[in-house]
């Protein structure tokens, strides 16, 4: 699962660039847009963003209908769709289950790129379905205060197996 504090620190672009590397290896990779609220990935991949998990999930579209296969070998896509009226219930329906459950059956590796934990508390719901959570942070632009937060859900055991990732690291800044 891919996170971060708030849009812009990298979410989408680290997301799809683990699939792709997952895939090239030879992982059977399944990369789920699973912002509900504010896709991105269907982008990231020159698509539409006209069928995805929330037409499986809310209505009757069959999951084979909705996982489309990527110009890159072993790396399919599950975009969000169509954005539903409340995308909080839609991962919460047994249905977003029943469906994480036959995905981890059919693929290698899948990865959520996620909304941003600091606006809403869908990344937390997801990550009930995540073995690894990476938390992105881009250098001179997520501001250190956000990061409290994560600290706090951190000790308080919310945030699972949790990594972070320094994103857009200018040379010479003390890192190589």
């Amino acid at each position: 699962l891919v996170t971060s504090s708030v849009s812009g620190e990298g979410k989408t672009y680290i997301a799809a660039n683990l699939g792709i590397v997952f895939a090239k290896s030879g992982k059977r990779t399944l990369l789920i847009g699973a912002d509900l609220r504010r896709p991105k990935l269907y982008a990231s991949f020159n698509r539409d963003n006209e069928v995805g998990i929330a037409n499986h999930v809310i209505s009757d579209a069959s999951l084979s209908d909705t996982i489309i296969s990527s110009d890159i070998e072993n790396l399919d896509l599950l975009l969000s769709g169509p954005v539903p009226s409340n995308p909080s219930d839609a991962l919460l329906k047994d249905k977003f289950k029943q469906m994480m459950s036959e995905l981890k059956e059919r693929y290698d590796v899948i990865i959520l790129d996620t909304p941003p934990l600091g606006l809403v508390a869908d990344a937390l719901t997801l990550m009930n379905y995540s073995d690894i959570n990476l938390y992105i942070t881009r250098q001179d632009y997520t501001k250190k205060g956000l990061l409290t937060y994560v600290n706090d859900m951190h000790s308080k055991e919310r945030l699972g197996n949790l990594h972070l990732v320094f994103n857009d690291v200018k040379e010479g800044s003390g890192a190589y």
